[in-house]
C-alpha cells in the first residue's frame, strides 16, 4: 500500500474557499450555465465563511457578486502568494 504524505495533501483555509468560489463563478460558463441567482447564493454562503476565516478572499468574493449582480464578466479568484 502506497502511503500518503498528508502535507502533500492538505489546503489552507484560503486555498479551499478560492477553489470553492471559483468552481462556483465557472458553472457560469457551463454550456448550460447555472442560475445566475444560485450562483449568487452559493458565493453569498462562501463570502460568509472568508468575512470570518480570509478576509481578503472575502474582498475578491464580494467583488465577483457585485460583477455578476451588475452582469459583468466575472474572472476566477487568483490568491496572493
Amino acid at each position: 500500500m502506497t502511503e500518503l504524505n498528508i502535507t502533500d495533501q492538505c489546503l489552507t483555509v484560503e486555498q479551499a474557499i478560492t477553489q470553492e468560489a471559483n468552481r462556483v463563478i465557472a458553472s457560469l460558463f457551463f454550456s448550460t450555465p447555472a442560475d445566475k441567482d444560485m450562483v449568487e447564493a452559493a458565493l453569498e454562503s462562501i463570502k460568509a465563511i472568508a468575512d470570518v476565516a480570509c478576509p481578503q478572499v472575502a474582498k475578491t468574493i464580494h467583488i465577483r457578486l457585485v460583477a455578476i449582480r451588475n452582469g459583468i464578466h466575472v474572472n476566477q479568484i487568483q490568491l496572493v502568494a
